[in-house]
């Protein structure tokens, strides 16, 4: 039998046990309640509030009037909440503390006539949520996005600019990204939003997956951290599984494994 090693940090964070913890008590409280999008990327999760009476609701126009909403983790485009108060409906904002944080760091920027850039996924929820609270921000996904838009135009390297970070964004990413604009522009402010819990379950996978024979990494497929610390993961292993649940392990994916490593 080969020996397991867990990773001590593996599992939910602060911020989306905050917003599960809001979802089900509000759907206890209220006999019911909607949630916009998926509260969190984990399926499991989000039937299980579905069963408390807290439906899923895919868009702003599925909503009663007058019915509370549960805002996911991952924070909500501003449009969004100014649709829901025309709607009269209330708002529960389960939005990581985190994310809120970046929020207010851009829209201050944009204030202070700064360009905004935010390093991560342009389509992922958050970082689309982020965006939109301010009026011009530039969403790099990387080192050679950044690359690209100096080259653009030799005044972009006089802008005054403002960095932030997805939550879940990979920490090497984001900093080789904003070393780039650190060098080549002549007044960039940096701040490290990167949650410190994401950064430590990163941590710790790619130490436990430098040490094995197999990796499997643990979460949801629609989700941007499952899905970095898969990559992470596969820098240090050459065999990673990455599963929604138990059943889709196969007792053949560990053949000849000593050691077996584990996240989620």
């Amino acid at each position: 039998m080969a020996e397991v090693r867990v990773a001590k940090s593996a599992g939910f964070c602060y911020g989306v046990e905050r917003a599960v913890k809001l979802a089900e008590e509000t759907a206890r409280e209220k006999g019911g309640c909607a949630m916009l999008g998926s509260i969190i990327h984990n399926v499991h999760v989000v039937a299980e509030l579905e069963a408390l009476g807290a439906r899923q609701v895919d868009s702003v126009e599925e909503v009663r009037p007058g019915e509370t909403v549960i805002i996911r983790s991952h924070g909500e485009r501003k449009e969004v909440f100014d649709r829901l108060e025309q709607l009269g409906a209330v708002c529960v904002n389960a939005t990581c503390p985190n994310v809120v944080h970046i929020q207010e760091l851009v829209s201050q920027a944009e204030q202070e006539g700064r360009q905004v850039v935010i390093i991560g996924e342009p389509h992922h929820p958050e970082v689309m949520g982020l965006a939109s609270w301010c009026a011009h921000p530039l969403v790099f996904d990387g080192p050679e996005a950044v690359k690209m838009w100096l080259a653009e135009d030799p005044k972009n390297r006089e802008t005054p600019v403002t960095v932030v970070a997805q939550t879940t964004c990979i920490r090497e990413l984001f900093e080789t990204s904003w070393k780039i604009l650190k060098k080549e522009c002549t007044n960039v402010k940096i701040f490290d939003t990167i949650c410190n819990a994401t950064h430590k379950r990163q941590t710790e996978a790619a130490d436990i997956a430098g040490k094995v024979d197999v990796m499997v990494v643990v979460g949801d497929r629609k989700s941007a951290n499952t899905k970095h610390l898969t990559e992470i993961c596969l820098r240090r292993c050459r065999r990673v599984l990455q599963i929604e649940n138990a059943d889709e392990l196969s007792p053949d994916f560990f053949n000849g494994c000593s050691v077996a490593g584990l996240t989620a």
